[in-house]
């Protein structure tokens, strides 16, 4: 009975067929981001389509066939994920920050001298209208002999 079972049980296993099909597709891209630090990311895209080609397991000739096909989803897979440090970049950065700032504090020194500058200047006019001012006094209080002296209002 068993051996009966087995028998009928391989023969149509063996009769069965089923195809199998798998096309597979993978885009590979690279995306390099350049600035002091290089971010490098290797991503995968998996595009994959499943066909099987289902024969009924008989012994007739030009059989029906039943194709199934799946296509899965696409899949994104990192590869590679790696940040590295641009040191060349590193340092013309760097040195362009110092020159701006070498140059911003040449330009407060030159903008304090100018600064410094103009107050002597103003000091200089404010002594002369002074000494003006005064000479002027002298010369308005000075009176023939005479003459009486002014008097101030208060």
């Amino acid at each position: 009975m068993y051996s009966i079972i087995a028998v009928l049980f391989v023969t149509f296993t063996i009769n069965a067929q089923e195809n199998k099909n798998i096309q597979r597709e993978t885009v590979t891209k690279k995306v390099t981001v350049k600035d002091t630090k290089v971010d490098t990311k290797v991503v995968q895209e998996i595009k994959e389509d499943n066909e099987v080609v289902k024969v009924e397991g008989t012994d007739k000739q030009d059989q029906n066939s039943q194709v199934v096909t799946s296509k899965s989803d696409n899949t994104e897979k990192v590869v590679a994920d790696e940040v590295s440090v641009d040191e060349e970049n590193a340092e013309k950065i760097q040195q362009n920050m110092n020159r701006k700032s070498e140059e911003l504090k040449a330009s407060i020194a030159a903008q304090k001298a100018k600064a410094e500058k103009e107050r002597q200047m103003l000091l200089e006019k404010k002594k002369e209208m002074q000494k003006e001012l005064e000479k002027r006094r002298m010369e308005l209080e000075s009176r023939p002999k005479g003459m009486s002296k002014l008097k101030k209002d208060n």
